[in-house]
């Protein structure tokens, strides 16, 4: 049996910050337990052999087996809870199940295909 294990720490891009203001411990506890953080906008995102390779402009901050919720895309294929593969300064890998259009669109009614850190659930 494998387990799935999801990971923070405080210098990932994006990391919500416990301060001493009055609200930001349910702040960031809802980041990392319910929501997510570190929201990018796709720039691209195209696949090939079973992987999924996405490219964010302006960088994203994101590691090797960091665990992301991939969303907007029309193709199913694309869009989920998902562990990277690779990653560069701005690209990143996952792979996906069967042979998904390529280049991804975008889904109706969706504003931007977009990746953050997956909360632990």
């Amino acid at each position: 049996m494998t387990a799935n294990v999801k990971y923070f720490h405080a210098n990932m891009a994006g990391a919500p910050v416990l301060s001493n203001a009055w609200g930001d411990l349910i702040t960031l506890l809802d980041a990392c337990l319910v929501t997510g953080f570190a929201s990018r906008a796709v720039a691209s995102l195209t696949s090939a052999a079973g992987v999924a390779t996405a490219t964010i402009t302006a960088g994203h901050g994101y590691e090797v087996g960091q665990w992301i919720i991939a969303e907007g895309a029309a193709q199913a294929a694309y869009n989920g809870e998902v562990q990277l593969l690779s990653v560069t300064a701005n690209t990143y890998t996952y792979a996906v199940a069967g042979t998904p259009t390529s280049p991804a669109t975008l889904a109706s009614g969706a504003t931007a295909i977009t990746a953050k850190v997956a909360p632990l659930d």
